[in-house]
């Protein structure tokens, strides 16, 4: 088996000494001692911050509950109007229909207002058969000239056109059936 090579702790042995390893301990130390003290006073800004905003938090949450109070009053305010508003709709829909049951309209219809409202009538019934005598003659002409029946060209093609479709199914119906 071989031996390790220990030349270099012996050397560092024969060199150590113990002040000096208590000063590299101290200097560790007292680092490790600023770098906590740092981050403690880095903590501590922290935990101001914190406090301020908390603080900003709870006067918006403060701020916030007054202004849920004052709409809650609000609604509670326009709820109240919309009931009043209702109920004197309600009155002048009541008042209203009282008025219409009970108001009498006393009116009068004089003869000269029943002569001018038969006159009037007469003129329209004249002018009404004025009307009727002039289609009456416009429809017997077209009759009479066309020997007791109005059918367009178009018409009449087309209805023997059909007529002579359904003798044809017939026809074709009755050669099938022998």
């Amino acid at each position: 088996m071989r031996q390790p090579d220990t030349s270099a702790l012996r050397e560092r042995l024969n060199n150590y000494t113990p002040g000096q390893e208590l000063e590299q301990d101290k200097q560790e130390l007292e680092g490790l001692l600023q770098e906590v003290s740092d981050q403690i006073f880095a903590m501590r800004n922290l935990l101001k911050e914190i406090n301020k905003l908390k603080e900003e938090l709870h006067g918006i949450h403060g701020s916030l509950m007054h202004t849920v109070k004052r709409e809650r009053a609000a609604f509670n305010a326009l709820d109240a109007a919309k009931d009043s508003a209702d109920n004197i709709v309600n009155g002048i829909c009541n008042a209203i229909v009282k008025a219409e049951r009970h108001t009498i309209i006393q009116a009068t219809v004089g003869t000269d207002e029943l002569e001018k409202v038969n006159q009037c009538s007469a003129a329209h019934i004249k002018a009404e058969e004025e009307l009727l005598e002039r289609h009456r003659n416009k429809l017997a002409k077209y009759l009479h000239s066309g020997e007791g029946i109005w059918l367009s060209d178009r018409w009449l093609k087309i209805l023997f056109a059909v007529q002579f479709l359904c003798y044809l199914a017939v026809a074709l119906w009755v050669l099938c059936k022998r």
